[in-house]
């Protein structure tokens, strides 16, 4: 079974966090799906992506602590794969550490009545920064109260500081999702990838956003081949060959 699902129909694609025996948990096949689901969405037709769990209890309960996940902020909408089209997150249930910010990233979010977004990182003394980004995505001081006491956060008080677009009835999240993202996918689609990257553009950058993508470029840079053919022809005494790769 795979922890990630992407299908697509009529420009829309549907990414599924497919682990509802764990709450939809992160684990390392998580991570490295959903960072594979957004370099194929970006690199797609599809215009726009919605991204939902299975089952009914949980978008996800964030890390899997049976699995601990390395690099989480490369699952992430919006942080390690550029993209211009528009991220809508249907959320069904508990939406916790990592989940929660998932859903602060995305460009737009969709929650049932019963959710509810937990960030408990100042209870348990661990924080990877990324979720200090929010100011420009919710109300700051509403946001920095949730954070800060990690109290469970309603999906009505997620609408009311701007967490979330909208709140619809439990089991209406996924089709209230696509709903919005069919009507954004039948419109102009390079104005709408306009409209995002000129209104995320006047966004302030928080220091984790600017920082991540610019660690993807270095690690990429030290684990590629030309860094192997860089030491090798070092040690043989030649001109390098690099390929770029």
């Amino acid at each position: 079974m795979s922890e990630i699902t992407y299908e697509s129909v009529d420009g829309v694609a549907r990414i599924t966090i497919n682990r509802p025996e764990a709450r939809n948990s992160i684990n390392n096949a998580v991570v490295q799906g959903l960072h594979a689901a957004w370099r194929r969405f970006a690199e797609s037709d599809d215009r726009v992506a919605v991204l939902g769990a299975a089952g009914d209890q949980a978008f996800s309960a964030g890390a899997d602590l049976k699995d601990m996940p390395r690099d989480v902020w490369t699952c992430m909408p919006n942080l390690s794969v550029p993209c211009d089209k528009p991220i809508i997150c249907a959320v069904n249930g508990f939406a916790v550490g990592a989940g929660a910010t998932m859903v602060m990233l995305a460009d737009m979010a969709v929650a049932e009545e019963q959710s509810q977004f937990i960030y408990p990182e100042a209870k348990i003394g661990a924080f990877a920064g990324i979720m200090a980004g929010f100011p420009p995505r919710m109300q700051y001081k509403a946001g920095l109260e949730w954070l800060m006491t990690g109290d469970p956060m309603t999906a009505q008080r997620a609408y009311e500081i701007g967490l979330v677009n909208r709140v619809v009835p439990k089991g209406q999240g996924m089709t209230s999702a696509l709903e919005l993202a069919g009507k954004i996918a039948r419109n102009a689609p390079l104005v709408v990838q306009a409209m995002k990257s000129i209104a995320a553009g006047t966004l302030p950058v928080s220091p984790s956003a600017q920082h991540y993508p610019q660690r993807a470029m270095l690690d990429r840079i030290a684990s590629s081949n030309d860094v192997k053919e860089g030491v090798a022809s070092f040690k043989e005494k030649r001109a390098p060959k690099f390929t770029g790769s």
